[in-house]
């Protein structure tokens, strides 16, 4: 059982009169709150007759995003300065691949009435929805067919708050309908990311089920992170490729770059703080890493595509060596792929899958998840 944290809160409460009057009566309300291992921006606050979700501004300390007070009954009196939502949620839109994990991981595919490019999602739940025609398509997610999610009038929307997505945000703001912002991508490590099971879990009344996922997913990153210690070697290790002249390797402390650190490999740009990309030439990411054993992130489908894109790539010795792979190995015919979907939710199975490939003698007779050779 998480621990819990029990602070008192004031608030103004708005009781209605026969005569359709408001009197404001302060009210002491006090919330049990639950105590988090790794996220950092979202909290779940417990009272008597509801559950306060928090979710917090990753750019901005101190600010909210926003606040959901969570009730069984619409009849349930709660605090004006957030969006009353009746639990369990019945029917909801997304807008990213991320958010089906979560689903997907709690069974709840079927409240998933609206979704953007829904087609390209690899979850088999998701596209039976859509081929049955019980799922509705949503447009781009930075273009999110509003008139159409009026139609569909889900109880709540839930959005990825890029930034690209602000003036979108507002938009949907204008409908009526409650929007979740789901910033689970600006954790700080892939744990913290994993743990937003748990604010699915409150708003699917799955709280327990999503508690039970979280704390395995701890335990066998943990087990992987342990067994990748024991290595005898470091092996060299690159990631992505060049796009327009310009190639993107993870920051040290992106969520690749945690994980490449984790699995006891040699990455060089391990120890620098970005946690997102860095921006490379061709000649820079030639100089460290022309001699790099392993490469991954490959976004290729076959060696002799990624040969295409640059023809100085086959210099590398990882290519020479044939070590080239990528996260494609539970894919659609669409392009749906699930390493975008479901490895947010299990960052431990994205470990042992780069344990195999780097360490393969620590794990003998393995087989991986998400990483696949590159034809």
């Amino acid at each position: 059982m998480p621990k819990k944290i029990y602070y008192i809160v004031l608030i103004c409460c708005f009781c209605a009169c026969s005569n359709n009057h408001k009197d404001t009566n302060q009210q002491t309300i006090l919330y049990q709150t639950d105590s988090l291992q790794f996220a950092q921006h979202f909290s779940i606050q417990h009272a008597n007759n509801h559950t306060l979700l928090t979710i917090h501004n990753p750019w901005h300390q101190g600010e909210i995003l926003g606040k959901y007070y969570l009730v069984n009954h619409d009849s349930t009196p709660t605090p004006s300065d957030g969006s009353k939502l009746i639990v369990p949620l019945q029917t909801i839109c997304i807008q990213s691949a991320p958010h089906i994990g979560y689903i997907d991981a709690l069974q709840q595919a079927n409240t998933v009435i609206g979704a953007c490019s829904p087609q390209l999602f690899y979850s088999p739940n998701i596209t039976q929805q859509y081929n049955n025609g019980t799922l509705t398509p949503l447009g781009d997610a930075y273009q999110m067919q509003l008139e159409t999610i009026t139609q569909l009038a889900p109880q709540v929307i839930f959005t990825t708050a890029y930034p690209q997505a602000d003036k979108q945000a507002e938009r949907l703001q204008t409908l009526g309908i409650p929007v979740i912002p789901t910033v689970e991508w600006t954790e700080p490590n892939l744990l913290a990311r994993a743990e937003w099971i748990k604010v699915w879990g409150i708003l699917f009344n799955q709280a327990a089920r999503a508690d039970s996922i979280f704390t395995a997913t701890v335990q066998a990153y943990h087990h992987w992170q342990h067994i990748a210690q024991q290595a005898k070697q470091q092996p060299s290790i690159m990631s992505g490729l060049p796009y327009k002249d310009t190639w993107y390797m993870p920051g040290g402390n992106s969520f690749m770059g945690q994980l490449f650190k984790d699995a006891n490999t040699a990455y060089h740009y391990q120890h620098t703080p970005e946690q997102g990309s860095l921006p490379l030439s061709f000649e820079t990411v030639w100089y460290h890493f022309h001699n790099a054993s392993i490469w991954v992130g490959i976004d290729a489908d076959n060696t002799q595509q990624l040969l295409q894109m640059d023809n100085r790539l086959h210099k590398f010795k990882a290519v020479k060596n044939n070590q080239l792979f990528h996260y494609r190995k539970r894919i659609t015919p669409q392009g749906g792929n699930d390493f975008w979907e479901s490895a947010v939710v299990y960052p431990d199975k994205l470990l042992h899958d780069l344990l195999i490939v780097t360490h393969p003698e620590l794990v003998p007779n393995d087989t991986t998840y998400y990483i696949a050779p590159l034809p």
